[in-house]
Order: C-alpha cells, then sequence, then structure tokens
C-alpha cells in the first residue's frame, strides 16, 4: 500500500521582490500544458523568460519545469501570501507556501523534485529570503518545513502513477479497456453475466495491461484503534465512579455523579466557549468600525484580510472551475483569535481530525463529503494564522454546499477559533448526548441514528460562510494535479474495478461489479 503525506514549505519573502516573484508565478501557473497534449504538465521556458530574474541561467531545453515527470505528486501548488495583519493588528510578512500531497519516503520525493526542477526551484526561490546559496535544495527546503496539523486523504493507499501516471500500468487505462470491450460485447448481442466477465479478462490479457509497482488497496477502517476511545471514555467513568465512592454514601448518588459529571463538564465548557464567542464578536465589530470598509469594496468585513480589492476577489473567482476538468483548488488562510485558550482548542480539534482521517475516514468520505482528494491544515506566523489547502471535484458552491449540509458541525468547531467567523453558538446541557450521537452515526453499526447538530449558526449561516470563506481565500499562482480530470469517486472506482477483475464473483456480486462499468 502506497504512503501518502504532505510537504508544506514555506520561506519569506523581501516586500521588493513581491511584484517579481508573483509575475513569475503568474506566468508559471498560466502556462502548464494541459493534459491530451505534448509535454502535458510542462511549462516551457519561451513563457516565461521575461519574468525570470537577470541572474538567471537558462538551461539547455525547452521546459522551465516538467511536473509531469514527477512520478510521486499528486497534487502541488506554489501560493504567494500577501503581507497581511493578525487578529491583534500586528505585522504579518510576505511569504511563499509551497505544498505536494505525494507518495512515499520523504526522502526520496525530495530527491525527486531537485533532481527534476532544481534549476526551476532554485529561480522560484531565488526571491526568497534567505535565497538557497551553495547548499543543497534538499537541505534549503528541509529546513523550511512546516508540519500539518490534520491531513485528509480521499484515496489513500493509491499512488499517483497507481491511478493514472504510467502508461498500460494505472487503473484508469484498464476502465477505457474494459468499456470499449464492453461495448462490444454489447454490440453483438446479450450475453451471461459469466461470459462478459471472461470476455473482459481475456481482453485485458491482450491489452498487456499489468497493474502498477506500487498498487495498493484502500485501507480498511482501524476498529482497533477507534476502541480506544470508548475504551478512554470507561476508564474516565470508572474514575469518577471511584471520585464519586468518597463523595456519596449511596450507589445511586455514585452512579448519578458518574454520569452526570461529564455532561456537567461539557455544559460548561460550551457556555465558556459561547461567552468568549460573544466577548469576541465586539471585540471585531469595534475593529471593523475602527478600520473601516475597504476602499474598493469586494463585500469583505476582515480589515485584516491581506488584500480586500475586488481585484483579488476577481482573480479568486476566475481560478475555479477551470473546464474540462473536474478538479478544484483552494487554499485559505484565517487569523486566530487571540489568547491560549483558542490556539489549545483549535490544535486540538485538529489534532481530533487527523486522528479520524486516519482511522475511519479512510474509504473516500469526509463525514458523508466524498469529493475531497487531499486537504490539510497548518498552523503558520508563530501561530498567529490557520492555512487551508484542498483538492476537490467540481464547483466551489457544491464543495461549499455539501460541506455546509453534512459536515457544519466540524466545519464550525474548528474555524469558529478564527476571526470575524459567523457567529456560533453550542448546545450546553445536550450538547455531550448530541456529540456522542454525532459520532456514532459514522459507525456502520449505528447509521440509522437520527441526524443531530452540536452547534447552531456558524458554518449554518450558509450566505455568512460563504461570504467569510471568500474573504479569507488567497490566489493560487500555481496548481498542478497529476490526474486533473478523474474525480474521488473514479479513482476509488477504478481501484474496485481492478479489485474484482479476477476475483471469483458469482451471482449478485458479479452483476455489481459488472455494473461499475
Amino acid at each position: 500500500m502506497a504512503e501518502q503525506h504532505a510537504l508544506t514549505v514555506i520561506v519569506p519573502v523581501p516586500d521588493e521582490k513581491i511584484e517579481g516573484l508573483r509575475a513569475l508565478l503568474n506566468a508559471v501557473g498560466q502556462n502548464i500544458i494541459n493534459p491530451g497534449e505534448p509535454g502535458a504538465g510542462s511549462v516551457k521556458v519561451e513563457r516565461v523568460r521575461d519574468y525570470l530574474p537577470p541572474s538567471h541561467i537558462i538551461q539547455p531545453g525547452p521546459n522551465f519545469i516538467e511536473f509531469g515527470r514527477l512520478t510521486t505528486v499528486h497534487f502541488l501548488r506554489w501560493v504567494l501570501l500577501e503581507p497581511a495583519r493578525d487578529a491583534a493588528g500586528g505585522p504579518i510578512a510576505a511569504s511563499l507556501a509551497f505544498s505536494t500531497d505525494y507518495d512515499g519516503p520523504f526522502e526520496e520525493h525530495l530527491n525527486e523534485l531537485v533532481l527534476v526542477a532544481e534549476p526551476a526551484l532554485r529561480t522560484i526561490y531565488s526571491f526568497c529570503d534567505p535565497p538557497p546559496g551553495s547548499e543543497s535544495l534538499q537541505v534549503y527546503l528541509s529546513a523550511h518545513i512546516r508540519q500539518e496539523a490534520a491531513f485528509y486523504r480521499g484515496h489513500p493507499g493509491r499512488s499517483a502513477q497507481q491511478i493514472l501516471t504510467l502508461d498500460d500500468q494505472n487503473e484508469e487505462e484498464l476502465r477505457l479497456i474494459l468499456e470499449l470491450e464492453l461495448d462490444r460485447v454489447h454490440a453483438t448481442g446479450s450475453a451471461a453475466p459469466a461470459t462478459i466477465v471472461e470476455r473482459l479478462r481475456e481482453a485485458t490479457g491482450r491489452s498487456g495491461w499489468k497493474s502498477a509497482p506500487s498498487s495498493g488497496l484502500p485501507p480498511e477502517i482501524a476498529i482497533r484503534t477507534l476502541l480506544l476511545v470508548p475504551l478512554a471514555g470507561l476508564i474516565l467513568l470508572g474514575i469518577l465512579y471511584g471520585i464519586g465512592t468518597h463523595l456519596f454514601d449511596q450507589i445511586p448518588a455514585r452512579v448519578l455523579f458518574t454520569v452526570s459529571a461529564p455532561i456537567v463538564a461539557f455544559a460548561l465548557f460550551a457556555a465558556l466557549v459561547n461567552l468568549l464567542d460573544r466577548i469576541e464578536h465586539g471585540r471585531e465589530q469595534r475593529v471593523f468600525q475602527r478600520e473601516g470598509p475597504p476602499k474598493q469594496v469586494d463585500g469583505s468585513i476582515d480589515p485584516y484580510v491581506a488584500d480586500r480589492s475586488d481585484v483579488r476577489l476577481r482573480l479568486v473567482t476566475e481560478l475555479e472551475d477551470r473546464g474540462p476538468l473536474v478538479q478544484n483548488q483552494m487554499t485559505h488562510v484565517a487569523n486566530i483569535k487571540p489568547g491560549m485558550f483558542r490556539l489549545v482548542l483549535l490544535r486540538g480539534l485538529l489534532a481530533i481530525t487527523n486522528f479520524l482521517a486516519r482511522t475511519l475516514f479512510v474509504r473516500g468520505t469526509l463525514t458523508g463529503l466524498s469529493t475531497i482528494h487531499f486537504a490539510r491544515w497548518v498552523l503558520i506566523d508563530n501561530n498567529r494564522r490557520l492555512l487551508f489547502f484542498s483538492n476537490y471535484d467540481f464547483s466551489w458552491e457544491s464543495y461549499l454546499g455539501d460541506f455546509i449540509d453534512q459536515a457544519s458541525d466540524g466545519l464550525t468547531g474548528i474555524w469558529c477559533n478564527t476571526t470575524f467567523f459567523p457567529r456560533v453558538r453550542f448546545h450546553t446541557v445536550s450538547g455531550l448526548v448530541r456529540l456522542t450521537v454525532l459520532v456514532l452515526r459514522f459507525l456502520p453499526w449505528f447509521s440509522r441514528l437520527p441526524a443531530v447538530l452540536v452547534s447552531e449558526g456558524g458554518a449554518r449561516r450558509e450566505q455568512e460562510f460563504k461570504r467569510w470563506t471568500r474573504d479569507h481565500q488567497v490566489s493560487t499562482q500555481v496548481w498542478y494535479s497529476a490526474y486533473p480530470r478523474l474525480s474521488v469517486t473514479n479513482v476509488n472506482g477504478n481501484t474496485d474495478i481492478a479489485q474484482g477483475l479476477f476475483l471469483p464473483l458469482t451471482g449478485e456480486a458479479q452483476a455489481a461489479w459488472l455494473r461499475r462499468l
């Protein structure tokens, strides 16, 4: 099974080099050759020549960078994070953020990046402070890595090579072979499922298709690891009951204390969060009144957004929904609310998200969402801002709509710790019970439990939430996908097709497999 990881590198950029770096990155991002065309995934030198620094030495060959040669990369991006201010109004310097979603060991991935793209990397990072010196690029990039707080994979276990990148060894190629043969079968008349499957197997053999060396199957839900959660709960109840034996003589009183103590504790905690939300909302209103609306109104209400011009909003929206690609991307940056309480709460919630992403949400869905390839949350700028990268399918509107409908509590729990998020109120007395039901609904045995909400407002304020999201989106100058025309459903479905091709399926299982084609 291929291990998938996230790499995030953030390097400061001096003010005097921002314009030059932005121009070069835009030239790179806007001139990546589309899939299906000769040299797909490459950027020609002639397309970026006018934006190269005077000291740049043009390497032999027609290409400035060849993303298509990066066999370990699923997604890659460069984003210029403009100068901004934190929640207290303090300055934040510009920086260049680089990210990859990649396969295999970190050292192998880093070595491949340098092997394939060293001249381009040195050119891009010559705009940064410090620029790469005589040291190796591996050392330079490693020195500026930022560890993600949470990382989600929409198709874990599948390498980029397995999904698409190797001729005659990827699962998308297999699906096309099978669909073509299935059309031939249907053209000759009806046939029994067993006969159809045999013809598909023969067609696969004639085609020369073989699975990729790094082929992997999706992981199973880590039931044993998840059982640690209820076990910890039982241990906590045991400790509470032990405390109750010292406080009460009667067994009913001890049981009542054991059951009610967690509920009361959660209610007090939720009440504290609600109180802080009201206090912080008042502070934000005073900040807005003091700073005033932006000169070029793009609808933003956060005065500390790096760029509040309508140009930013136009650039962000123009980079979305680029046909014929089915995939999309988002870069989002928000200030973390002041105070240690908010930072600790945010870190805790991201740790829980990361734990669930590795143990429970491993079958292509995140709280019911089946359109996210990869997503990560990274604390940056000395824990003053939260950076979010997402690679997802279809439109921005459908993506946000699905999040609101199916994951509003998760959205609210994380981003209520950032400034100018829509007002939220967490349920107090019933909160712990609601949270328990919410968690249980993700397990197969409890999927019939009714839907509940732990919070009100927040992401459920749809228009406010979408406006807040737009306020804090950042234009992504360079974005590359190794398989831009495949959705998460395509990737996971292709694996199921490849896995079932030579299994001894019969009856309904065989018919169900054929329906996938």
